[in-house]
């Protein structure tokens, strides 16, 4: 019986390394896009782009952010380090248990948290842009670039001159869509790299035909030049058009608000109140001076990187809230022109 016991007994010690190394194990896969929201001081709002190595955990925001981190051992949360145009720290980065979501903290070397964060899986990647292409199969894309704007899921653009996409993204970070040219038309898929910096796909004539050709691209890095259509430089983000908004106070009133831009420019007109300000030419944050029923006063404007959103501030000499805004999809026919 005494056998039986130590038996048992040293089979259950060899199993208690197996089942603690089970806990190790990584229950989160967090290669994608996320979009990220900030309090405190900002680390940076709009998209994180995250790539899981196994344990090891890289990715990019912002203009030249970068992180490096390891999952510990709980398999749910990363320590991590941060380093961009400001300097370096470290980030806390813990990820809720179905893998969509996680909240975090950032600091500077030995201090404690400077800010706060929450990010949420982004169900598409941002692919507003240029791209360099290189297409075979025929010679009817006669053009070498792509040139494509995104609000939310809907995504439009430009084949050189003369043809016209019109798309959706999916998850699984593929454009799905039709092109139009002067002579014919047809379908184009391309399946985006997780960074969105290139694709590569296929195209066909007719729906539901076999592909005709394949296309593949990667982001142009060109000097800025100004576009006649748009009214934006290469490269700033487009916030023309309507916005739903809040305000936490009595400023900026109303729930919608109207932007207009010209370059870095920008005004904008809401319910008895308007604006003006200057975008940033190093992020995506607009500044400027407004004015309403409830008195004037200064604000500051940040907005996701994919364009879809913006978290703010409005400062008055006696008084100071918050102010959030959604654009309005719908009131985007004027890009598909």
């Amino acid at each position: 019986m005494m056998k039986s016991f130590v038996a048992f007994l040293s089979l259950a010690m060899l199993l208690l390394p197996v089942s603690a190394g089970a806990q190790t194990e990584n229950n989160v896969n967090a290669t994608g896009n996320w979009s990220v929201n900030s309090t405190g001081e900002p680390l940076a709002n709009g998209t994180f782009r995250l790539r899981q190595d196994g344990p090891n955990l890289t990715g990019t925001y912002g203009g030249g952010g970068k992180i490096e981190g390891k999952f510990a051992s709980n398999g749910l949360q990363v320590d991590a380090t941060w380093s961009d145009a400001r300097g370096n720290g470290w980030m806390t980065i813990v990820f809720g248990s179905d893998g969509n979501r996680f909240s975090g903290d950032w600091g500077r070397p030995g201090s404690r948290p400077s800010g706060h964060f929450e990010g949420s899986r982004a169900a598409y990647p941002a692919v507003t842009g240029t791209y360099h292409t290189t297409v075979g199969g025929s010679d009817a894309f006669s053009a070498r670039h792509i040139t494509l704007r995104q609000l939310g899921l809907d995504v439009v653009g430009n084949f050189g001159p003369g043809t016209q996409l019109n798309g959706t993204m999916s998850s699984a970070n593929t454009f799905d869509g039709t092109w139009k040219g002067p002579n014919s038309n047809g379908w184009m898929k391309l399946q985006f790299a997780d960074d969105s910096r290139s694709f590569q796909g296929t195209w066909g004539l007719t729906p539901g035909s076999e592909p005709a050709g394949t296309v593949s691209g990667s982001v142009r890095n060109a000097p800025a030049n100004v576009s006649t259509a748009t009214n934006t430089t290469a490269g700033e983000l487009d916030i023309r058009g309507l916005w739903h908004i809040a305000s936490s106070g009595g400023a900026f009133a109303g729930d919608t608000l109207k932007l207009e831009q010209q370059g870095r420019s920008v005004s904008g007109s809401y319910k008895n109140g308007h604006l003006e300000g200057t975008i940033s030419s190093s992020s995506h944050s607009l500044s400027g001076n407004w004015r309403d029923a409830r008195g004037t006063g200064v604000f500051t404007i940040s907005f996701a990187s994919d364009g879809m959103s913006f978290h703010g501030t409005w400062t008055t000499k006696y008084n100071s809230g918050s102010l959030i805004g959604k654009r309005v999809i719908a009131a985007t026919p004027a890009l598909r022109q």
